[in-house]
């Protein structure tokens, strides 16, 4: 059945009964505005992105159930680099009347599973049609009062530490537009791989359409008083570390051999002709934590486990050098690249290769 055979407030109801009860919100759905009492001694935290039909994905490549689930996972993101905790969420709709009426419920039910992993409910939000899919999310978190980890932060001397492994998700990406599909679970590609290649693959393309958010380990950090400042990876470690800098007023160094790749990543990449520290440091969408620490790195490693790993990738520097990489040779040049919305084309100083483009598309946390 489609949209239009039960119109706006059929839908609204519809998507009311897939979303659970709000426990701790005063109103939730039905009425003109959401409510919620902040918590004593917090400070609220308030994020939103959007996800654009044809700029951040396409319907052919990504289930309306992971849409949902990844809708949410970016903006639970920004709550983790914030070293905060998720609490409730309003979900903007744009569709079209001609769509499946199955297509919002599978939609809804992704993002109601990706919040429940966190504690979050969604408490309203607003509905409208369009000739373009268009799904945004608001989120509302909280943080102990004054704990909220900025990108402000940063000092010279500090280590630079990523949570994770980087460049799965542009890898993962690389595959979809090779052709490649995720359905159930199980790979489709349109031509030979191996089995290994396979699970790479699978791995890849299930991290770029369901992003794991670091809720946990920022929420640790945060806590602990580890992190001096902090950013998630989402436009790519080359562009986020420079607007980690901008925002501290300060420089930085990371090196070559020291960038995580993820092995997924790097079997893609060799497949695909494509270098894999390009991936790492441009691709973007991997929603790692990246963070400054003045902490002794045994400390800071001792908090992370092997299932989230941890890796110092280099040093903060006084204002004035800019943003280094450091090759294996020693030679060091400017850290530039990862995706930009509004820029038409973008070159990259890292590839050998002539050109390279960030290759995830997303929208901008600001």
């Amino acid at each position: 059945m489609k949209i239009s055979a039960i119109g706006e407030f059929a839908l609204i109801e519809r998507i009311r009964s897939i979303l659970p009860r709000p426990h701790d919100t005063l109103l939730g759905i039905g009425d003109d505005c959401a409510a919620l009492r902040p918590t004593a001694g917090t400070d609220l935290l308030l994020t939103t992105d959007l996800l654009v039909e044809g700029v951040d994905f396409t319907p052919q490549t990504i289930t309306p159930f992971r849409l949902g689930r990844k809708a949410m996972g970016v903006n639970l993101s920004d709550i983790a680099a914030m070293g905060g905790m998720p609490r409730t969420a309003l979900v903007t709709l744009a569709i079209s009347p001609d769509e499946e009426i199955e297509f919002v419920d599978e939609l809804y039910r992704g993002l109601r599973e990706e919040g429940a992993r966190f504690a979050v409910e969604v408490i309203g939000g607003d509905l409208s049609a369009s000739s373009t899919l268009m799904i945004g999310v608001t989120l509302v978190g909280e943080v102990e009062a004054g704990r909220a980890v900025r990108r402000s932060g940063a000092k010279p001397g500090e280590r630079i530490w990523i949570t994770g492994r980087l460049g799965a998700s542009a890898a993962g990406l690389t595959a979809l537009r090779a052709g490649c599909r995720l359905r159930d679970d199980q790979i489709e590609t349109p031509f030979e791989v191996s089995g290994s290649l396979r699970e790479a693959i699978r791995q890849a393309i299930e991290r770029h359409l369901c992003p794991i958010p670091r809720i946990r380990e920022g929420r640790a950090l945060a806590q602990a008083g580890v992190a001096s400042a902090m950013i998630d990876l989402s436009d790519g470690l080359a562009s986020d570390l420079v607007h980690l800098c901008r925002e501290s007023g300060v420089s930085a160094t990371i090196r070559e051999d020291q960038i995580p790749i993820d092995q997924a990543a790097s079997a893609i990449a060799r497949r695909f002709g494509q270098e894999p520290l390009t991936l790492a440091l441009q691709g973007g969408e991997d929603f790692e934590l990246l963070f400054t620490s003045s902490w002794d790195p045994a400390d800071v490693a001792a908090m992370f486990s092997d299932a989230v790993t941890v890796t110092a990738v280099g040093e903060i520097q006084e204002a004035g050098l800019g943003c280094r990489l450091e090759r294996q040779d020693g030679t060091a040049i400017a850290l530039t690249g990862g995706y930009n919305h509004f820029r038409r084309t973008e070159r990259s100083a890292i590839s050998t290769q002539p050109t390279a483009t960030g290759v995830a598309r997303r929208a901008t946390s600001y």
